[in-house]
């Protein structure tokens, strides 16, 4: 849990303004958070939100997505927020009476917690949702490109909406192993790079993690899913809980615009082996880190670590 003091941060004291920074952005389509940035920001609203009472909620006039905010006021105003919950890139806000707030960050989703005396920014741009709790704290949701979604589910529909009723297994609850990958994949002419991004095969991986996890594992990004041989699996399967904890334990990968409910950056961006590494010597042979586009979206790989047929797991830094 960041110090407390980052809550000045948010305030502009010495700590930077929560605005959009893009300083820091790639040399390609910004990534979206992915399964460690959300489950950073789930466990850190889970010290904060469980048991405070909503006592108003505002909405921008704004659509997130294709979704109108206008019903949320109604919807939450009046209940208790319980444990947060996340299955991949995905949040769970879960309310009392049954129900639960669907939150997804999008491409530039973020929600930030403003504690009770604290003085929250008004003047911050693209929040779409501010909420008031009994205490005077605020948590609020803030989404410049409004790719984010904000929904109220009933629980009992939960499992059948569409936003979540496909979505394979969250990988750091069920974790596959390297046949189950095998036979989820068999016959698949898909790249094994894109079969990672399959959020029905599992859910919360997306580009930076596949491109690390691949290189950790030694299995080239080009090579078919279905073509890969149940050791080739097995190495992938064993990195992916490993990938992801690490950066989870460094608050996840910040880019552009991810922070934490505090304002602060994810940590995890100087442990990158291979993403947006492109031209860069390797970190385990040193020859050069390649770029290739697979889905309309960036890979980073190196081509003599993950040749075919190359064995081991490549060192990491």
């Amino acid at each position: 849990m960041p110090a407390k003091g980052a809550a000045s941060a948010m305030r502009g004291e010495g700590g930077g303004d929560p605005r959009i920074d893009d300083t820091r952005a790639p040399h390609h389509p910004a990534p979206m958070p992915e399964l460690p940035e959300v489950e950073t920001v789930r466990r850190m609203l889970s010290e904060h939100v469980p048991g405070r009472r909503i006592v108003r909620a505002e909405v921008s006039r704004h659509r997130l997505r294709t979704t109108s905010l206008a019903m949320l006021p109604g919807q939450l105003e009046g209940r208790t927020f319980g444990l947060p919950r996340r299955t991949g890139k995905f949040l769970f806000l879960d309310l009392e009476g049954e129900a639960t707030l669907l939150s997804h960050l999008g491409m530039s989703g973020r929600w930030l917690f403003w504690p009770a005396g604290s003085q929250a920014d008004d003047s911050l741009p693209h929040v779409h949702l501010r909420l008031t709790f009994t205490d005077g704290a605020k948590l609020w949701y803030q989404d410049i490109r409004r790719f984010g979604m904000l929904r109220v589910v009933a629980m009992d529909a939960l499992a059948s909406d569409p936003s979540v009723r496909l979505l394979g297994p969250d990988p750091l609850v069920a974790r596959p192993d390297g046949a189950t990958l095998r036979s989820l994949a068999k016959g698949l002419r898909v790249s094994v790079k894109n079969f990672l991004l399959d959020q029905r095969k599992l859910a919360g991986i997306g580009n930076i993690y596949a491109s690390e996890i691949l290189f950790l594992a030694r299995v080239s990004p080009r090579r078919q899913a279905g073509q890969l041989r149940l050791a080739e699996w097995s190495a992938i399967a064993a990195q992916i809980p490993l990938v992801l904890e690490a950066s989870i334990a460094r608050m996840g990968t910040t880019f552009s615009t991810y922070r934490t409910i505090w304002n602060e950056p994810g940590e995890y961006g100087d442990q990158l082996l291979v993403y947006d590494r492109a031209g860069r010597p390797c970190t385990s042979c040193r020859g050069l880190v390649k770029r290739l586009v697979q889905g309309g979206r960036a890979t980073f790989w190196c081509p003599v670590c993950q040749r075919p047929g190359r064995r081991g797991v490549a060192t990491a830094r």
